[in-house]
């Protein structure tokens, strides 16, 4: 068989995919489990703080009075809590942007500098992320794949492996900005939710104190009586009314107090994760696409028409080389017929011949040949008979 040469197939898995994509993928499912175990986490954490901070409350230094009575009801504890629950995300937020800072610091030094700019070639994108991932570790970063800059590497190299087209890495590079801008947004949603609805929960308590308010003086109305209860009735009345009210501004106060420093660290976190996005759009722009060895689309469809060319006439060689020895055999089992067929030529010749002339065909040897008597007329034999009969004179 005719020697081939063809190019190096990229690394793959034991499952048959490569790695660059196992890379990719598991950071996506890194990714995606942080933020809900992130969710339920801060949802535990947020309950067992609200619950311990309500068994241990009033605290000894809290004089019993205004600060007492903020609390004292059903609305803000609810507030309480969610606002509770608001902050334990905000932290865990905070602890993952810790990591895009790291990631992004790290993708500056020279190690990871050097691996990328080395070149890169759609044949070699797996040793490229196996020296990122290297270099990366070298460095102890921590949580790597779950961050926007490797995950964002990661699919450029992976994409140019795929479909090496400058045309389709600039679309990529687009889609992939406005995916990531969809995910920020959609992290932040519960927290806009929590910003809205701690006010709302404020405005409803108010609701139900100015309620409990005009219950207790219409149950007031309904029952005085004149005379010398009168003032204790009044006494009576007053304190329920003036305990709903407190109820009223009391929820209202603690849910526009809560509320604004869980909007100023939802802003600042949100404000700085942006800022990384467009660094990794500048990144990726600036000294990821120039390393990138691509071409436009038309020069990659004429050069990859050439390579299948090229592997087919390869394949056809080897098959001509396969089929030389039965085309040699075959000729040489074609030469012995035709001296078989040259040496049969004179026999049929001379039949042929033979049949031609009307001659018999050939003599049989004589121990198998019988000849045959002439036939003679019936009546001589009969006159033959009768003449034998005769006396002779």
């Amino acid at each position: 068989m005719a020697n081939q040469t063809t190019p190096a197939a990229p690394p793959q898995s034991q499952d048959g995919q490569p790695r660059s994509l196992q890379f990719l993928s598991a950071g996506r499912l890194l990714s995606s489990r942080r933020d809900n175990i992130d969710l339920l986490k801060a949802l535990f954490l947020g309950a067992v703080t609200t619950a311990l901070f309500y068994e241990v409350f009033p605290l000894p230094f809290i004089e019993q009075g205004r600060i007492l009575t903020l609390f004292d009801n059903p609305v803000s504890e609810v507030i309480t809590g969610m606002t509770i629950w608001s902050l334990f995300l905000l932290l865990f937020k905070y602890v993952n942007f810790r990591v895009q800072v790291r990631t992004q610091r790290a993708f500056s030094e020279p190690s990871v500098q050097a691996v990328l700019s080395q070149g890169i070639y759609a044949r070699n994108v797996d040793e490229v992320m196996d020296q990122l991932r290297n270099a990366l570790e070298q460095l102890k970063v921590k949580k790597f794949e779950a961050s926007v800059m490797y995950r964002r590497v990661a699919q450029v190299l992976h994409f140019i492996r795929t479909v090496p087209k400058k045309e389709s890495i600039n679309d990529l590079l687009n889609y992939q900005s406005q995916i990531d801008v969809k995910k920020l947004e959609t992290g932040y949603t519960l927290l806009q939710v929590f910003i809205w609805a701690i006010p709302i929960l404020g405005f409803i308590g108010t609701v139900l104190g100015i309620g409990e308010s005009v219950h207790e003086f219409s149950v007031f109305i309904q029952t005085a009586e004149g005379g010398a209860q009168f003032s204790t009735q009044m006494r009576t009345a007053l304190g329920g009314v003036t305990s709903g009210l407190a109820v009223a501004f009391n929820t209202t106060f603690l849910a526009l107090v809560l509320v604004i420093p869980v909007m100023v660290v939802t802003s600042f976190l949100q404000k700085n994760e942006e800022e990384i996005l467009l660094f990794v759009e500048e990144f990726c722009l600036e000294d990821l696409l120039p390393h990138l060895h691509i071409m436009p689309a038309n020069e990659f469809i004429t050069e990859s028409f050439d390579e299948h060319m090229h592997r087919i006439l390869q394949l056809s060689n080897n098959w001509l080389g396969q089929l030389e020895p039965l085309v040699t055999q075959l000729s040489r089992q074609t030469e012995m017929v035709s001296h078989q067929i040259e040496g049969v030529q004179p026999l049929l010749r001379d039949f042929t011949d033979g049949l031609l002339t009307g001659e018999n065909t050939p003599h049989r040897p004589a121990a198998s040949a019988k000849p045959v008597a002439p036939a003679k007329p019936p009546r001589r034999r009969a006159q033959a008979r009768t003449g034998a009969r005769k006396p002779r004179s």
